[in-house]
């Protein structure tokens, strides 16, 4: 009993003694450790690109009009009605059937702009409006790599 009794407080006294001996690694590491840039994924460019079917013409996308105030210098607001192009639909990811577009999720039978998401797969999402039908996918068109030693 005795014996059991000496060697749990050889052992007590030996972690505590190890505990505060290496404390000053925790130190050491902190102060050499570097600060975490924070950069939003957003600034990444996106790898996915649009998919043109054989024979398709592009058309010139419709303008969106958009109202903009301005004040002038004796402060009376005025008002312009400008015409600018909308921004091009870009397909992120596609989770369960839902598919992440311009960073929004839309589902099958959602509206984007004038189209209707008519199917979602593996890879692409269909829209189509009453004439045009377009493909976005997250498939590579060029499959050739080109890397530039120095």
């Amino acid at each position: 009993m005795k014996t059991l009794i000496i060697t749990s407080t050889f052992l007590l006294l030996a972690s505590s003694i190890c505990a505060t001996e290496l404390s000053w690694v925790d130190e050491q590491i902190a102060a050499i450790k570097p600060a975490r840039k924070s950069s939003p994924i957003r600034n990444i460019k996106s790898p996915f690109i649009f998919l043109e079917k054989n024979g398709y013409v592009k058309k010139e996308p419709v303008l969106e009009e958009k109202t903009v105030s301005t004040t002038n210098a004796k402060g009376e607001t005025i008002t312009k009605v400008v015409k600018a192009k909308p921004k091009p639909l870009v397909l992120s990811a596609i989770l369960n059937n839902t598919a992440l577009i311009n960073g929004t999720w839309y589902k099958k039978n959602d509206k984007i702009r004038s189209y209707t998401i008519a199917s979602i797969n593996k890879s692409t999402v269909t829209l189509k409006s009453a004439d045009r039908r377009i493909t976005l996918s997250t498939n590579v068109k060029n499959r050739t790599l080109k890397f530039k030693n120095k």
